[in-house]
């Protein structure tokens, strides 16, 4: 007799802390407090967005607490930060740290109980998030939050670590949106009447209050905030239709992970040719083409990679519509490897993606930690140990080769003689 189906919209196994989960976080906050060091070493003075943030965070310190009109985001970095002020303020990464891998471990848990801290580890180790995590960058306070949150049953405690993220990140809040429509489905029993799953989902309703209390919130931060989602420089930040952003997100989060693919390569690569994939890598296609854009950011700044990538692939239109192919291959590796996820799931997670990043205008990969953590975590393993130790290296290896270029291939610019730029994501 085969396997009844659950009547449930459920995670494969409830979520489970272990202490031991902080060792390794101690283990990497040791790590990061040495290339913190390291950092402090080569580049003393606050460097791009640190300058912003270091200078608000000081600012509270001496009991001022103008706002910048230039920052976009909310100050709860600032405030977590403020015992470290005075020229240490990029340890506190060091320290989230010891909180953000059992986080990790907590949400894998959730999905996959086997190579927990093997895979805990790849994603801690994500070349881009330790490169702005070593720097006074909101993004990992901002990661830390939405996964504890998305990993505590309790309401009250799960809506306060999303409290806390949307603090730190404003479009959080669509994060935490898809925590409680996954809640609200969980409580939906296909065995039960629809009137007795009406019951359910209005006790639920009421269970999740503090859920709605952040809905209330935010719609009040936009009344006030003249209905602009980003706190300064708006100019600089109004929305876009870009959908390409979620297309290079897909390619990004494949990208990191290529050891993954090869057991399975060719299928993926001879299920482009069938009629389906065909017709999504044209939408694909015309999609990316159509809305994509460029950045005065993005276009004035040769310090980020993506200056270079742009400058040199993607602001072709033809060649964005060329690497279609690529966009529905990652599309599938990501689904294919999250067998355990239930389908309702993979479309929220969709959806809040495109929600997250579709209006940003500028095309920056600091966008795309939180759908890649959020992923990967959730993903089941190949059998093979070895691809999970080539996928650790690899990570490490572009981390080494970029904190490199970072600290010993610095340039100047004409107009900025003696100022050294540094190479960043």
């Amino acid at each position: 007799m085969g396997k009844m189906k659950t009547p449930r919209i459920s995670l494969p196994f409830a979520a489970i802390s272990r202490k031991t989960d902080f060792l390794l976080g101690a283990f990497f906050s040791c790590i990061h407090v040495v290339l913190t060091t390291v950092v402090y070493h080569y580049v003393p003075d606050p460097y791009m967005d640190e300058i912003f943030h270091i200078h608000q965070t000081r600012s509270y310190c001496a009991g001022n607490y103008t706002w910048n009109p230039l920052i976009t985001t909310p100050p709860a970095l600032y405030v977590f930060s403020m015992p470290l002020c005075g020229g240490y303020e990029r340890y506190a990464n060091s320290i989230l740290l010891l909180f953000a891998i059992p986080a990790f471990c907590r949400f894998r848990r959730m999905f996959v109980r086997e190579d927990v801290w093997l895979t805990v580890s790849i994603v801690g180790m994500l070349p881009i998030l330790m490169a702005s995590s070593v720097l006074f960058y909101t993004d990992l306070l901002s990661l830390t939050a939405v996964i504890w949150g998305f990993s505590i049953g309790n309401p009250i405690i799960s809506a306060g670590f999303f409290l806390l993220s949307i603090c730190t990140r404003q479009t959080n809040i669509i994060w935490a949106a898809i925590y409680a429509f996954s809640v609200l489905a969980s409580r939906i029993d296909t065995s039960k009447s629809k009137l007795e799953n009406f019951k359910i989902q209005v006790t639920t309703v009421f269970a999740l209050w503090p859920f709605v209390g952040l809905a209330v919130g935010f719609l009040a931060f936009l009344y006030f905030n003249n209905f602009q989602i980003v706190l300064g420089d708006a100019k600089a930040h109004e929305p876009k239709f870009h959908v390409a952003q979620f297309f290079y997100m897909l390619a990004f989060c494949a990208a990191h992970s290529w050891p993954q693919i090869l057991p399975n390569l060719f299928s993926h690569l001879r299920h482009l040719t069938d009629l389906k994939p065909l017709v999504l890598q044209g939408l694909a296609a015309l999609l990316v083409y159509k809305f994509s854009y460029d950045h005065p950011y993005l276009l004035a700044d040769n310090r980020h990679f993506t200056f270079y990538i742009w400058r040199r692939f993607l602001s072709n239109p033809m060649m964005r519509a060329t690497l279609a192919p690529l966009y529905v291959f990652s599309a599938r590796f990501m689904a294919s490897s999250t067998p355990n996820v239930h389908l309702f799931h993979k479309i929220l997670f969709v959806l809040a993606s495109l929600l997250v990043l579709v209006p940003a205008h500028l095309f920056e990969m600091r966008y795309y930690i939180v759908p890649y953590i959020i992923w990967r975590l959730s993903t089941t393993n190949h059998r093979s140990k070895s691809l999970l130790i080539l996928e650790s290296g690899s990570q490490l290896l572009i981390f080494s080769v970029v904190f490199y270029l970072f600290l010993f291939k610095s340039f100047e610019w004409p107009n900025e003689p003696g100022v050294k730029q540094r190479f960043m994501f």
